[in-house]
C-alpha cells in the first residue's frame, strides 16, 4: 500500500514540478482520465500478502499552474499467512498550488485533500479507521537548492486519526485485523 501512496505522491510532485503559478484564475489546459486494476504481491506493516486494487483518476491542469485530481481507489490486501483481508478505500479530491514565492528565498507548495483520504475496514465488516474531511499540507523548499525545509498542516477539518497519529494508526489497526 505504501507503494500506492508513494506513486500518488510521485504523480503529484511530477505535476507540481512542471507547473508555474499565477494569481488569476485560468482555463483548463490539459485533462487526463484513467482507470486501473492490478493484482500484485505486497507487504503491509511487515505482513506478506497480495493486494488487489481498482480505481479511477481524473486530473485537470489549469493555465495558472494549479491542478485538480479526483481520485477513487479500492484496495483489498489479503495476508498470505492467515487469509484475512483488509480494505483500504480512498475517494478524494486533491488540488495543488505552487510554487508560491515567499519573498525570503523559499517557495511553498500547498496540497489540499478533500473527501475521504483513507478508510480502513474489514471487507463486509466494521470500519477500523477513517480519515475524512479537509486538510492542507504546506511544503516549503529552498528556492535555490530545492532542499525541503519543512511542512505545516493547516487547516485540518474533520476526523483525521491516522494523520494525527503520524500514520502510526494505520499499522496499529491493520496488524490485529490480519493476524
Amino acid at each position: 500500500m505504501r507503494r500506492l501512496f508513494a506513486l500518488s505522491g510521485l504523480v503529484a510532485t511530477f505535476l507540481l514540478a512542471f507547473m508555474a503559478s499565477s494569481t488569476a484564475a485560468a482555463p483548463l489546459v490539459n485533462r487526463f482520465h484513467g482507470t486501473f486494476s492490478e493484482t500484485f504481491p505486497d507487504n503491509i506493516c511487515g505482513i506478506a500478502g497480495t493486494t488487489v486494487v481498482r480505481g479511477m483518476d481524473n486530473i485537470q491542469e489549469f493555465a495558472d499552474g494549479t491542478f485538480k485530481d479526483e481520485f477513487r481507489q479500492n484496495a483489498v490486501f489479503t495476508s498470505a499467512a492467515t487469509g484475512k483481508s483488509v480494505e483500504i478505500f480512498v475517494a478524494q479530491q486533491f488540488t495543488g498550488v505552487g510554487p508560491i514565492d515567499n519573498g525570503d528565498g523559499t517557495i511553498t507548495f500547498v496540497n489540499t485533500f478533500k473527501g475521504l483520504p483513507e478508510k480502513l475496514k474489514i471487507p463486509h465488516g466494521p470500519i477500523l479507521s477513517r480519515d475524512a474531511g479537509f486538510v492542507s499540507f504546506n511544503d516549503t523548499f529552498d528556492a535555490t537548492t530545492g532542499d525541503f525545509l519543512g511542512e505545516t498542516i493547516s487547516p485540518e477539518n474533520g476526523p483525521h486519526p491516522d494523520l494525527d497519529s503520524g500514520f502510526a494508526l494505520f499499522c496499529d489497526v491493520i496488524v490485529p485485523a490480519l493476524t
